[in-house]
């Protein structure tokens, strides 16, 4: 009647189409329970400004990265280092900081345009930095934000050059 051959067939083509069904149906539950990497690039709803540098404002899009960022303050100098990472154009990130740097009283002072782009302002007793730049590897536009304050500018000469008592770094929270 039916040799052995033939029943094969069906049962193995049956194991297969049922294991191909459970590994379509577990990828579909991981989706359901979240992406971490839509997470990551999930934008705020606005821009911001970033704790302890309430003069820069950051567009929507662009997470801070605290491990590479770093606040400095001494009786002389108060400045530090902001680095974001996020998927948006390198020219419009440009044009975002060109056009909002000046409403919070930052002069353009000068820009290089090239591979990667450097955004210079500057305020009476203040200087700001701001590289900008592709992350060919993980497909990120990676933002350096460098700001410093000279203090006894900022108090018209009457600061003092601070010691080891009046230095601290202190990461960002």
């Amino acid at each position: 009647m039916f040799s052995k051959s033939k029943q094969i067939y069906p049962v193995g083509f049956f194991s297969v189409l049922f294991l191909l069904l459970l590994l379509a149906g577990c990828t579909t539950l991981g989706r359901l329970g979240g992406d971490d990497s839509q997470k990551e690039y999930s934008s705020a709803s606005q821009p911001y400004y970033p704790p302890d540098f309430r003069e820069v404002l950051i567009p929507d899009g662009l997470e801070m990265n605290r491990d590479n960022s770093m606040f400095i303050k001494t009786n002389s100098f108060k400045g530090g280092v902001l680095n974001f990472e996020g998927r948006i154009d390198v020219i419009s990130l440009s044009d975002f900081f060109e056009g909002s740097m000046p409403k919070n009283g930052w002069k353009l002072s000068g820009v290089v345009k090239a591979k990667n782009y450097l955004l210079i302002f500057t305020k009476p007793d203040r200087s700001c930095m701001i590289t900008i730049s592709e992350n060919k590897l993980s497909f990120n536009t990676v933002v350096n934000i460098y700001i410093a304050q000279d203090m006894e500018s900022a108090a018209g000469g009457a600061g003092s050059v601070g010691g080891d008592e009046n230095f601290s770094v202190s990461p960002l929270q």
